[in-house]
């Protein structure tokens, strides 16, 4: 088998290879054959791009023009010049099937069964230069000429383009696909009659028209400027940009009363409506540096938001849910509750700012796709109907795309039962493109692209020929219209919407399409079994990443902890509702379905989210004075101002972390009025000096802090506890000395009483009878210094006009001596011819000297020998 396997390739290879060069590149008539076209592989994405700007007739009709005309510019992207340029538009065979309209979308489709000859395009095109290209090809005819159009149908057009780079061989450089319908013919150029549309019952059709854009606003409470992510809102909404188009091609394409305004449903996202708004009392946007800086788009905002307020009155409006969330994955990572308000606060916040009709119990999902989880949330918002693709329902045997359906309940109530009106997914896909449908592909064909999904003038051709196709068969609904559903981002301008609903128009004027919008969104239930949901398993790869919607859960609970802080009754300020109503509303926006395919901006609008949420959390905080706190006392009252910028009263705890050497008591719950401060007086207790830094924050009920904590500096005089440890100390041992002192002078272990010993005064005769040699004073010196128990004793000897005092130390263990017993005296300088003056004599037989006693300072003085002699 494997052999046989083998030759089968190679013979289809063999076959395959003449079709794709004659598909590929294509020679003028009449010059000599290259022979097989060599793709380089390099080269798979083509070096050249083919912009197409005008194509005309959108919808080729009997009435209309006989000659297709194409514009557009061919760039060299490439680093390489390209030589021999032509270019040519070729078609397909009429697409019959489902299979061959899908597949001429993904620009797989053979468009080589009418080729015309090339049209050269002159010079060489260098890297980076550009050629204009235009083309008018007859309708008819012959082949060799023109389209050759013989039959209404929906054929694919390619505008090839061929030429050889440098160094390299000839192949399609460049090509743009796209469909072209045909309702009816005009007459030909060789006298062929011109082809009526073929009758056909009409078909009941509704077209939802999506406005809207990626989330600008930043959460904010009220009371400042409305601050936007930037300044291109304001561009979108002016009359030349892509949200003013929009508006715009109602007015001009579909203007009131029209069929065409009778088949459409605005779809609007309540958080663009809310947001332009708040733009017309002027607002705000952060510059490059972070920044506010004043916007200057007050007056488009409002112009605009007039002209959509005049549109959507007596025309059928659709709240999406508020900022367009994507609820799938809102539910799936455990955020039901935000989905289902979501949805219900989007109805009413649209209903308000535009004054007009919404219908008030149907859903929009992004992608027309919901699971079980998510269905009962909407369903917890009242929606008794949802909008969902024909791929999003189980399909019977026959598969349907257009209809009413009963959706099977995931847990069965006695609520109304859920209704299902589905969309064309054919028709989506057609509007949404191969890029943004995550196709590519590779080869010959990669240079081929397509302007579906874009936002140029030829965004919306595709889609026209789609619809055409599902009504040239007639009318093959069933219990339900038609449904045209665009993608919620739908990057559309004015242009590509006006084409679209000008091939509304025509096939409204063909009578192939029965406008029914009014009752299209609130069918009533319809009989037979209900069939479950089906939710296809590569859808999740489009939804918003989990971890933005970890980011957004985490900031919810921010949010809903800083209002159980909120107060109601102030007199000024607002109401907690008025206040976080916003912030709750806003919470979904890193959530948009805008954000789909764009994981790296969901998760920058994620973080900036919760940034602006903590920001307002530390709006209420303990302000940090100037300077220390100066605590005089150890029971000093701590001061402290705690700031609320919020315009709503907020009840917080106040807390002073703990510290070494202060200590404060509990402080009770506090209410901090709007917008303004309160002074709160803690007790304290300081057992420390010097200066030191304490913590003090601010938390709601729940114990969350508002912010950090601030840091506060004390300043303190008062004793602390080393300084009381050292001075008690200091005490206890002053105690001990002076017990010890008594102790010992009790015991008698103090040394004897001191004596100053003076001789006599200058000019006083000698003491007869007295005199005593100095060997006897030697000898009295002597034993006073042998017994170790006297004290300093001055003795003075009258020698001349001078007197001399010697100070003998006192050798005694007594460690505190009593600074009254040693007193200076002035000295007498003895002569050294004069004797020392005679005393008295002791009891012991020794000569002694005048002496002069001191009292006793500590204890009575004992009791004395008798005194020989006195002066």
């Amino acid at each position: 088998m494997k052999p046989v396997a083998a030759l089968v390739a190679i013979t289809l290879v063999l076959l395959v290879g003449p079709l794709a060069g004659a598909a590929g590149a294509d020679e003028p008539l009449g010059a000599p054959a290259p022979g097989p076209v060599r793709v380089d592989p390099d080269q798979a994405a083509g070096p050249l791009r083919l912009d197409v700007s005008q194509l005309g007739p959108r919808v080729v009709t009997a009435n209309g023009s006989d000659t297709l005309t194409v514009v557009g510019t061919l760039t060299n992207t490439g680093d390489r010049p390209v030589d021999e340029l032509v270019v040519r538009v070729q078609r397909s065979e009429p697409l019959r099937t489902e299979g061959q309209l899908r597949d001429a979308l993904d620009g797989s489709a053979a468009t080589d069964a009418v080729t015309p000859q090339f049209t050269p395009l002159p010079g060489v095109l260098a890297p980076g230069e550009q050629v204009p290209v235009r083309l008018a090809v007859p309708l008819r005819g012959a082949p060799q000429e023109g389209l050759a159009l013989g039959a209404p149908g929906v054929y694919e057009l390619l505008v090839n383009v061929n030429g050889v780079p440098e160094d390299g061989a000839r192949a399609r450089l460049a090509g743009t696909r796209l469909l072209l319908p045909v309702l009816s013919l005009p007459a030909g150029p060789d006298g062929e009659d011109a082809v009526p549309p073929q009758p056909v019952d009409a078909t009941p059709f509704a077209m939802l028209y999506p406005i809207t854009d990626v989330p600008h606003r930043v959460s904010t409470v009220p009371g400042p400027a409305t601050l936007l992510t930037d300044d291109s809102l304001a561009a979108s909404l002016a009359p030349d940009g892509r949200l003013g188009g929009l508006l715009s091609a109602l007015t001009d394409s579909a203007p009131a009363g029209s069929p065409v305004r009778q088949a459409i449903c605005l779809a609007i996202d309540p958080d663009l409506v809310d947001t332009v708004a708040s733009m017309r009392g002027g607002y705000d946007y952060l510059g490059p540096d972070g920044r506010p800086v004043p916007g200057a788009g007050a007056a488009v905002a409002a112009a605009w938001l007039d002209e959509l307020t005049a549109v959507a009155a007596g025309t059928c409006v659709l709240a999406l849910p508020y900022a367009d969330a994507d609820l799938v994955p809102l539910t799936r990572g455990g955020q039901g509750a935000l989905a289902t308000g979501a949805v219900g606060q989007g109805r009413q916040v649209l209903t308000q700012l535009l004054g007009v009709p919404v219908v008030d119990d149907a859903t929009w999902p992004a992608a027309g796709l919901l699971d079980g989880q998510t269905m009962d949330a909407v369903a917890a918002a009242g929606n008794r109907t949802v909008l969902l693709s024909a791929d999003g329902v189980e399909q019977r045997r026959t598969p349907r795309v257009t209809g009413v359906v009963p959706i099977e309940a995931t847990q069965p109530t006695a609520e109304a039962v859920q209704t299902a009106v589905l969309t064309d997914p054919l028709l989506t896909s057609a509007l949404t493109g191969p890029a943004a449908r995550g196709q590519s592909r590779s080869g010959a064909a990669a240079a081929v692209s397509s302007p579906a999904g874009g936002a140029g003038a030829l965004a919306t051709q595709d889609g026209i020929g789609a619809l055409a196709f599902r009504v040239q068969g007639g009318d093959a609904t069933d219990d339900g219209p038609l449904v045209l559903a665009p993608p919620h981002a739908w990057g559309v301008t004015g242009t590509g919407a006006e084409a679209l609903l000008d091939g509304v128009e025509a096939l409204v004027r063909a009578g192939m399409l029965r406008p029914r919008a009014a009752d299209a969104l609130s069918p009533p239930v319809p009989p037979g079994a209900a069939l479950p949901l089906a939710y296809p398993i590569d859808a999740a790869a489009g939804e918003v990443p989990q971890d933005v919607v970890a980011a957004v859960a985490d900031t919810a609970a921010a949010v809903a902890d800083l209002r159980s802080a909120a107060r109601p009754g102030s007199p000024i300020g607002v109401s907690p509702e008025q206040a976080f109503a916003p912030l709750e509303r806003g919470l979904v926006r890193p959530a948009s379905a805008a954000w789909r395919g764009r994981d790296a901006d969901a998760e920058t609008a994620a973080r900036a989210a919760r940034q602006r949420i903590d920001a307002l959390r530390a709006s209420v905080r303990v302000l940090e004075p100037p300077g220390p706190y100066a605590l005089g006392t150890e029971d000093a009252p701590l001061l402290i101002t705690v700031a609320n910028d919020l315009p709503v009263t907020m009840e917080v705890q106040v807390e002073i972390a703990p510290s070494p050497g202060l200590r404060v008591a509990p402080i009770g719950p506090q209410e901090i009025p709007p917008l303004g401060r309160r002074q709160i007086s803690a007790s304290a207790e300081v057992t420390r000096t010097g200066q030191f830094t304490v913590q003090a924050s601010v938390r709601t009920p729940g114990g969350e802090l508002l912010g950090p904590p601030s840091r506060l500096r004390m300043r303190s005089t008062v004793y602390g506890t080393i300084t009381l440890w050292l001075t008690g100390s200091a005490g206890v041992l002053l105690v001990v000395l002076a017990a010890r002192r008594v102790v010992r002078r009790s015991r008698g272990e103090l040394p004897e009483r001191r004596e100053i010993v003076l001789g006599p005064r200058p000019g006083s005769p000698p003491a007869s009878g007295t005199a005593s040699t100095a060997a006897e004073r030697t000898g009295t010196e002597q034993r006073g210094s042998a017994s170790g128990s006297w004290g300093n004793v001055a003795t003075v000897a009258e020698d001349g006009p001078t007197q001399a005092m010697a100070v003998r130390p006192v050798r005694s263990g007594d460690p505190f001596p009593d600074p009254q017993l040693t007193v200076p005296m002035p000295g007498v300088r003895r002569g050294p011819e004069q004797p020392p003056p005679a005393g008295p004599t002791s009891p012991t037989g020794s000569p002694t000297e005048a002496t002069e006693r001191l009292p006793p300072t500590r204890r009575p003085r004992p009791p004395e020998p008798p005194r020989v002699g006195s002066r």
